[in-house]
């Protein structure tokens, strides 16, 4: 695998890489460009092609090209190890082909179904006139690949078995079930003694539109099938929840509805440089945003947001907007929701619509097309969604009435962690209510606030892989001085001698740099080869790239603003000098207090002394 791993990176220029995903420009021997992991109006994210590694020095992250697409991406080193050795033209050997095998498998059975099922689209007018209505345009149902199932229950299975495709394999992937499996579900008295083939297919969906639903690499890894009966409409509506509106493929080896969130792999490279991520229930509303140009937006395939979805959205963004129906039932589900969304850490705002409207119907009039954008940016900050809900809750002229919505308004306004807000929100329940400000502070204190109160359960917190940044942020100021400066003597070796008097003084983990320093006369003995030759560590050579990078990008700035590195470099020492002499003087200080209780006299007196010696050198 670390073989393989390096053959990618020098078939591969990290330039081209991340220029794929963002808009480089040059600066001097590297390239730049605005951070795609944090806002930013100035560049402070470079790219080196010298030494094939990135990093922004706003956020303090970076790596080589596997890094980034890791967190770019949102997946695991696998992943992209997978996404590198397809643009190298490199084929990989894994540890246990035959697992991978299975799930490729499984991949390539959904692939061909969804071909099936476009194909079969675009023959049956009446489906294709029924997206228009619902304000689809072709282009929109050509780029998301949707699709028809036929009426008709082995017309899929014939297809993929013809493709040489296994039955077995197709009832793992969740395209088709057995006769026998029907005739159990439905309990008929005549399954026991049906005498049935385990290999007879019957097709999952039938008669159904279908939406393909991609993971994050754009693999087909299941469906969601929406009913459709044209001419021969189910005529109840307890007709239509006995065959469900929208079923979805069965979890399988590769597809679980809870951890799937549709149009993610077309959104997520905007997702970072959003002001939000807007969250809604179903592909059409997502397809309706998608077609009015809106880039930012993911939806939930026939469940709630979960746990798994949330981590996963955290690491692009900490906004949502939430565009969920808001009728009474739509409300009650959203706060179940928001309650899971804020103890996740979110910011939530809730996007509303005129009554009664459903963002994919709304969208199709005039209106909605020329007020969406305003209207997402509009979004109503969570607190106003809830005090509205508080005030349906009952009526405030009576006394159980008042009790009811504090009791209901005051558990939201505990879940604050900011006090000013927390103030602001109690005031303004105090004056609807028309009830003293101390009597809703004292029933606040009552409420106490658990796993629970929030709607999340340990238990069902899912295990997600996490990517580490490449670099740990500095624990304090001095050691951020401290790689500053060597950032430039990294640049400029002839330099280090104005740090001669002040080697003491640099932190403990930046020793090994300065002995190496002592022992090069210029930048070219940093190399990699020659460090190389001199058996330095990988870890010291990815640490001097590094620095010689940050050096760049430090020079790019004192140049606009016509600073001398010498000057710089003087100042920065002195200010070097003085936070370590502090931290010293901190520790001398609370060794005296500690051992005034113990009246050590002899040894406070030896402290005071050095104390003293050190505020001296700190003045100089």
């Amino acid at each position: 695998m670390e073989s393989q791993k390096e053959e990618i990176k020098n078939k591969l220029d990290i330039v081209e890489v991340i220029g794929e995903y963002l808009k480089l420009q040059k600066s001097g021997t590297n390239y730049q460009a605005l951070c795609p992991f944090h806002k930013e109006k100035t560049p402070s994210f470079f790219v080196s092609p010298s030494r094939q590694i990135w990093h922004c020095f706003g956020c303090n992250t970076g790596g080589d090209i596997f890094t980034f697409v890791m967190k770019i991406e949102n997946i695991d080193f696998r992943e992209a190890l997978e996404i590198l050795a397809k643009k190298a033209g490199i084929k990989l050997t894994y540890e246990n082909p035959q697992a991978r095998s299975q799930k490729q498998k499984l991949i390539n059975i959904n692939k061909e179904a969804a071909i099936f099922f476009e194909n079969n689209l675009w023959r049956n007018k009446e489906v294709i006139e029924y997206l228009h209505r619902r304000g689809l345009k072709d282009e929109t149902i050509r780029e998301f690949h949707l699709g028809w199932a036929l009426d008709d229950w082995r017309s899929l299975s014939n297809y993929l078995i013809k493709k040489e495709f296994k039955p077995e394999e197709i009832i793992a992937s969740g395209l088709a079930i057995n006769r026998r499996e029907i005739a159990e579900i439905n309990a008929k008295p005549q399954a026991e003694s049906c005498k049935l083939k385990d290999t007879d297919l019957y097709d999952r969906f039938r008669s159904r539109i279908i939406f393909p639903l991609e993971d994050q690499s754009g693999n087909f890894v299941g469906f969601t099938a929406r009913i459709f009966q044209g001419k021969n409409p189910l005529k109840t509506i307890k007709d239509i929840e006995r065959v469900g509106k929208y079923i979805n493929t069965p979890q399988t080896e590769i597809f679980d509805k809870g951890k799937v969130l549709y149009g993610l792999s077309r959104t997520k490279k905007n997702l970072h440089m959003e002001e939000a991520i807007i969250v809604v229930e179903g592909q059409m509303d997502f397809l309706a945003l998608w077609q009015e140009g809106i880039r930012n937006a993911v939806a939930t395939s026939g469940t709630a947001l979960t746990s798994y979805h949330l981590a996963l959205l955290k690491k692009y963004n900490d906004n949502l907007i939430l565009g969920f129906d808001m009728d009474e039932a739509g409300e009650k589900a959203a706060e179940k929701t928001i309650d899971l969304v804020l103890f996740k850490g979110f910011n939530v705002k809730i996007l509303r619509l005129p009554e009664g409207k459903d963002l994919a119907e709304y969208l199709l009039t005039d209106q909605g097309k020329n007020s969406i954008k305003e209207l997402i940016k509009k979004s109503e900050p969570i607190m106003s969604f809830y005090f509205e809900r508080a005030k349906k809750h009952s009526d405030k002229k009576t006394v159980e009435g008042k009790k009811t919505i504090a009791a209901f308004f005051l558990s939201k306004i505990k879940k604050l962690n900011n006090a000013l807000e927390k103030a602001f929100w109690l005031e303004k329940l105090s004056r609807y209510l028309e009830i003293p400000l101390a009597a809703l502070e004292e029933e606040l204190k009552k409420i106490s606030l658990n796993n629970e109160a929030y709607g999340y359960n340990d238990e069902n917190e899912d295990n997600l892989k996490v990517i580490n940044d490449f670099l740990a942020p500095f624990e304090s100021r001095a050691e951020k001085i401290a790689d500053r400066l060597l950032a430039f003597f990294v640049k400029f070796p002839k330099k280090f001698e104005l740090a001669i008097n002040y080697l003491k003084y640099f932190p403990s983990s930046f020793q090994n740099i300065i002995e190496i320093l002592k022992s090069v006369s210029s930048e070219k003995d940093l190399a990699e080869e020659n460090l190389k030759k001199l058996n330095i560590s990988d870890e010291i050579i990815n640490k001097i790239s590094l620095l010689n990078l940050k050096a760049d990008y430090e020079i790019e700035i004192l140049d606009k603003f016509n600073v001398n590195i010498d000057e710089e470099l003087k100042k920065g020492l002195i200010e070097l000098k003085q936070e370590m002499l502090k931290k010293e003087m901190e520790a001398i200080g609370f060794q005296i207090k500690n051992l005034e209780k113990s009246r050590d006299n002899k040894k406070i007196k030896e402290l005071l002394e050095k104390f003293t010696q050190l505020s001296k050198e700190l003045i100089k």
